[in-house]
């Protein structure tokens, strides 16, 4: 190769070099300012999505204001919020957020039942609470609520330090875990139940359930101070809140509030192993009383011929679209529809006769649970419905259900539902499971 050529070459070589060199630091520099833009841009996501939770209360009347809490999720970008949970203990019961004021000046949040919030748009949550059926409404304000930690326990305070704290005891007494009560105390017809409630571990907040014989009192939540328990519960039908004392002697007293109308008094004892009635033997049933009835589908209208003992196992749930035990139940028997061989059927007892009434209250706990088994309208919810539809006796709570076998013989039937905020629970949906696999396995 000539000097020239060579010398070209060279030349040639240098160029790409500095080419390469130079297109690389482009994209170096293109690189990192677009991956900058879009961290900045997830940051900003992450940032504007705030997660906040509320002391929220609802005046019933002057004797009850109801507390309780609320987890909302907002954007910085938005004026009303993104999603609105109600928090009790361990319970979260998502809002449906229904639609905007006539006025736009409200947005309107649906809980399961016939039930709403209806709030103003504005950085503070706070409006009204709304019965449907009744049209009764009561004012709803709330704070931003503040958690912090002290000695390695979260203080979590649904009911405020600053207003409940004020008991003056040296001593704090013992409390148990667990209770024989007796509500409506100062009545010739109380109430026997059993209350259930522990500390949550690393917290100041107190988790239980009152148990009775037609289903439990749900999810309370609440805060202990000196020898003063408050508990609450919420979820658009349960509007509940217990003041609780404690005795140097270990016994309880206090009153029980609902609603805007109802208080009773209420006395407890420790006690570990009292029960009450047992559920399956309170509402009977003929072994061979084989159900043969044909009711509409509750949003179709269609007849649907419900008759035991055609081969498969059955599972006959009474229930209505307005009682909060009852959802508990239903969520329950949506993991069973996954057996092969099982019919459920839910009857559902309404407030109305009218089954095009009832459409839009039954469903609402359908869609909210996204249930996959047929639910009849069985009429109205009244004294002697259920026993004049279904061969039971001594009928006393939604819910009740009935199981039969492949051959339409009553194997059991369950008065009332212990749903999940109770210690029992997770035995009793165990032992179902079995019973039901067992009753399967049983072929022709």
């Amino acid at each position: 190769m000539k000097p020239y050529q060579k010398h070209i070459l060279r030349r040639y070589l240098w160029i790409s070099f500095t080419s390469i060199i130079g297109s690389l630091i482009i994209l170096a520099i293109f690189y990192g300012f677009y991956s900058k833009k879009e961290n900045n841009q997830l940051n900003q996501i992450v940032f504007e999505n705030k997660t906040q939770l509320w002391n929220a209360e609802i005046k019933f009347s002057d004797a009850h204001i109801l507390r309780f809490q609320l987890e909302t999720l907002k954007s910085d970008t938005s004026s009303y919020f993104n999603s609105i949970t109600v928090i009790n203990g361990d319970e979260r019961l998502p809002l449906k957020h229904h639609k905007q004021g006539e006025n736009l000046t409200k947005t309107i949040w649906q809980f399961p039942f016939e039930s709403e919030l209806h709030l103003e748009n504005s950085k503070e949550l706070k409006g009204y609470f709304l019965k449907i059926e009744t049209k009764e409404s009561y004012p709803f304000t709330s704070s931003p609520a503040i958690v912090s930690k002290e000695n390695n326990v979260e203080k979590i305070n649904r009911f405020s330090a600053n207003e409940f704290n004020k008991n003056s005891e040296k001593k704090t007494f013992p409390f148990a875990k667990r209770f024989l009560i007796k509500l409506r105390s100062n009545s010739e017809n109380s109430k026997s139940a059993i209350g259930e409630f522990i500390q949550k571990p690393n917290s100041n907040e107190y988790h239980g359930s009152i148990i009775t014989e037609t289903g439990d009192y749900r999810y309370l939540a609440g805060n202990r101070y000196g020898n003063k328990l408050f508990l609450s519960t919420f979820d658009g039908v349960h509007a509940y809140t217990f003041f609780i004392n404690i005795k140097e002697n270990g016994e309880i007293t206090g009153r029980h509030f609902s609603g805007a109308n109802y208080s009773e008094p209420f006395i407890g004892r420790s006690d570990s192993v009292s029960k009450l009635r047992n559920p399956y033997r309170i509402t009977t049933g003929e072994e061979n009383s084989k159900v043969d009835i044909k009711l509409p589908e509750y949003e179709t209208g269609e007849i649907i011929h419900l008759i035991t003992g055609r081969g498969k196992v059955t599972l006959i749930q009474v229930m209505g679209s307005w009682c909060p035990n009852c959802l508990d139940e239903s969520a329950f028997f949506k993991e069973l529809k996954a057996y092969d061989d099982l019919d459920i059927y839910a009857l559902a007892f309404e407030k109305s006769s009218n089954r095009d009434e009832s459409i839009s209250a039954i469903k609402k706990v359908v869609d909210y649970l996204d249930l996959n088994y047929p639910i009849l309208f069985a009429g109205k919810a009244q004294s002697g419905a259920v026993e004049e539809m279904l061969p039971i006796k001594n009928f006393i709570s939604y819910p009740t259900y009935l199981l039969y076998d492949r051959e339409g013989k009553l194997i059991e039937v369950h008065a009332g539902f212990s749903g999940p905020a109770t210690q029992g629970y997770k035995d009793f949906t165990k032992k179902l499971h079995s019973k039901i696999q067992d009753l399967l396995n049983k072929k022709l």
